[in-house]
């Protein structure tokens, strides 16, 4: 079988969507309440890994590279401060649970829990190597990969100072950033290029770069500690083989996408209508919140297509923000996919279901343009040909 969509590969995943997390434990990486940050980066760095878990009391706070890049002072800073806690696995979980844990609180790795204690993690990256195989086992040559990667990503210049991608990674909750030139791709910076820089150099045995102070490190160009490995192979192969993180979608060398982990681990979402193929990742804990946001963006879509019969499936990622007490703050991505191209909706609020009712106000304006739109240019193709 080959040159499968997205869509038809769906059911190949079937397995791995409900295999047992536990199918795929590794080492935690962990650290204890008293740990300082610095200490907290020194694990990752040497792990090489990008989530860090600090058990609490029967439960777990989790801490990432990303976090670290508000931290003014890594040395006085709480970690308690800047850590969240997080939910748990246990030995009966499945890999879509954990899949879609990772997409809400925005992580590459979840613990899992025996007896109020942390006996290992599931990652990422062991998820989207069950994925390649289920791919590879299949016998899929080819299939697309335009309704997983992020298009248009978010980039920086050549020229501009590792200050400005850490604002950006902060302010965005990115990990990854195209370094372009003119339009074209020449590196990829990522969070943990940057924590480098931001640390003195003998506490990761990073070789010295003759700077002393971390404010003097950031007005550095950006191509400074750009990766240049932009060498492109199947997607999952990539970050599989090559232990990549990302994977760049070019067209002569412009970008047009890029592809992470959590996008590869959507592909393990939970697949809501038969009739529109609807895909939501990342539902909320609270069961209340999930049927909210599954219901809802259902009858969105069903609405839209009524308009817009074109409409071949949606895809919703459900991501958290900020966390204050028991509320969330929440990140909605949408893309309905049509015979004539992509529209997307990105929300950001702590009321779920008033973000999805301004989805669908919004989504219906942008469906009703396209659809008018390619009415009038249906007609003026009509008035030409007579």
């Amino acid at each position: 079988m080959s040159n499968l969509t997205i869509l038809e590969l769906y059911p190949f995943l079937k397995d791995t969507r409900n295999s047992l997390a536990s199918n795929f434990i590794e080492p935690a990486v962990t650290a204890n309440g008293n740990a300082s940050i610095s200490q907290i980066i020194g694990v990752l760095m040497e792990k090489n890994s990008n989530d860090i878990f600090i058990p609490l009391s029967g439960k777990v706070a989790a801490l990432n590279i990303r976090d670290f890049l508000g931290v003014r002072n890594i040395t006085s800073t709480n970690p308690a401060t800047v850590g969240k806690i997080i939910p748990t696995l246990n030995s009966e979980s499945r890999t879509v649970e954990a899949a879609r844990l990772m997409s809400l609180y925005r992580l590459r790795a979840l613990p899992l829990m025996e007896k109020n204690e942390i006996i290992g993690q599931i990652s990422a990256k062991r998820i989207v190597r069950a994925i390649r195989d289920a791919i590879l086992v299949a016998h899929i040559r080819k299939t697309s990969t335009s309704d997983v990667m992020t298009p248009s990503p978010i980039v920086i210049r050549e020229t501009d100072k590792i200050a400005s991608a850490k604002t950006i990674m902060k302010r965005k909750r990115i990990d990854h950033l195209p370094v372009v030139q003119d339009r074209r791709l020449v590196g990829m910076v990522t969070s943990k290029d940057i924590i480098e820089v931001m640390l003195r150099s003998e506490r990761i045995g990073r070789k010295s770069l003759g700077i002393d102070e971390p404010q003097d490190r950031l007005d550095l160009a950006i191509t400074g500690i750009a990766d240049k490995n932009d060498t492109l192979q199947s997607v999952t192969d990539l970050m599989v083989s090559r232990n990549s993180t990302y994977c760049v979608i070019k067209a002569f060398d412009e970008v047009q996408g890029i592809i992470t982990y959590r996008d590869i681990i959507t592909l393990l979402g939970e697949k809501l209508e038969e009739d529109i193929p609807i895909f939501i990742n990342g539902l909320p804990d609270d069961p209340f919140d999930a049927e909210l946001a599954k219901s809802k963006f259902t009858n969105i879509i069903k609405l839209l297509r009524r308009i817009y019969p074109d409409i071949e499936q949606a895809r919703c990622r459900i991501k958290i923000r900020e966390v204050s007490g028991a509320r969330r703050r929440y990140e909605i991505d949408a893309h309905v996919f049509s015979t004539h191209g992509a529209i997307v909706y990105t929300r950001i609020g702590w009321d779920l279901a008033k973000i999805f009712d301004e989805m669908s106000d919004a989504l219906k304006k942008k469906v009703s343009h396209r659809y008018t739109r390619r009415q009038r240019e249906s007609i003026g193709t009509s008035n030409r040909l007579k």
